[in-house]
């Protein structure tokens, strides 16, 4: 939440710019889109923290999926999940509706009329749908119609992986009024590259403390813990060894049995006795959902 906060007041002020053209009495309106689990639960974060700062004066419309509905997002313009692809097998039968997808999302800002937009996450789609936003707002600028909305991409491209850091950063040139990142050495890059970026933190560290205390107390965690197993059929003392595939459909489809089979060597190898480290003691249960829907 401390980080949702500091990316809400970075959108709070770039609102301002915004407002005067607007009905004061009307309320805010953000549009937001996330394409995946992840996002949705950063959208929902992102929304939660301006509702505490705008109470009731905000209304919120977009793309979204769970988390977004429960903090206010009345319907999502179209499922989720139709944005949530990655690879190039997944992608390319899935490019017409996906521009079809793109249309009707630009459509969809253009009777809202927001205040702001907020790409999360999901860069492919949003960084496209933001770019088109900026140039017809050009447009109508030059026009003489008053700019709105201000454009805002929440996680930024991984620009620092590749040898060329510096020219993709610049892409987002003229794209977006404002990038929230979530690496600190991120805001440098982008910066020197034109682009305006704010550093807000990674929401991950909101609920794990990484070189810390984890939150709550002792007994509280032990309690939940305990809970935890009891729900999953755990024994109270096993060694419990978590598999994270991912949250697209493509990634688990791709790493989850390669994880699988690795994890059941390691309980193999723990049965017949052989040391995997000087942590590791006692039984190792795996657990799989049943009900995976991936």
């Amino acid at each position: 939440m401390r980080r949702c906060a500091a990316a809400n007041l970075r959108l709070r002020s770039l609102q301002c710019r915004r407002l005067s053209s607007r009905s004061s009495t009307s309320p805010a309106v953000v549009f937001l889109v996330a394409g995946e689990a992840s996002g949705d639960v950063i959208g929902g974060r992102l929304m939660r923290a301006l509702r505490n700062e705008y109470g009731g004066a905000i209304h919120f419309e977009g793309v979204g999926g769970d988390s977004m509905r429960a903090e206010g997002l009345a319907s999502s313009l179209f499922p989720m999940s139709e944005l949530s692809v990655a690879g190039f097998a997944e992608v390319l039968p899935s490019l017409p509706r996906i521009a079809a997808r793109l249309v009707q999302t630009q459509r969809a800002v253009r009777r809202a009329q927001p205040h702001v937009v907020v790409g999360i996450d999901s860069k492919g789609f949003n960084l496209r749908l933001l770019r088109s936003l900026a140039h017809r707002r050009a447009a109508a600028g030059r026009n003489g119609i008053p700019a709105a909305p201000v454009l805002v991409q929440y996680v930024g491209p991984s620009a620092w992986a590749f040898r060329d850091a510096d020219a993709r950063a610049a892409r987002l040139r003229g794209g977006v009024d404002e990038l929230l990142v979530l690496l600190p050495f991120e805001e440098a890059l982008f910066r020197r590259a034109g682009v305006p970026a704010t550093f807000v933190g990674h929401p991950a560290l909101d609920d794990v403390a990484i070189g810390g205390e984890p939150p709550g107390t002792a007994a509280e965690r032990a309690a939940e813990a305990a809970a935890f197993r009891r729900e999953v059929g755990l024994s109270p003392c096993a060694q419990v060894l978590c598999l994270l595939p991912g949250s697209r459909a493509q990634e688990v489809r791709a790493m989850l049995p390669l994880l699988l089979r690795g994890a059941e060597r390691l309980v193999e190898r723990r049965r017949r006795g052989e040391a995997l480290s000087s942590r590791w003691a006692g039984p190792i249960e795996l657990v799989v959902p049943q009900d995976m829907s991936w």
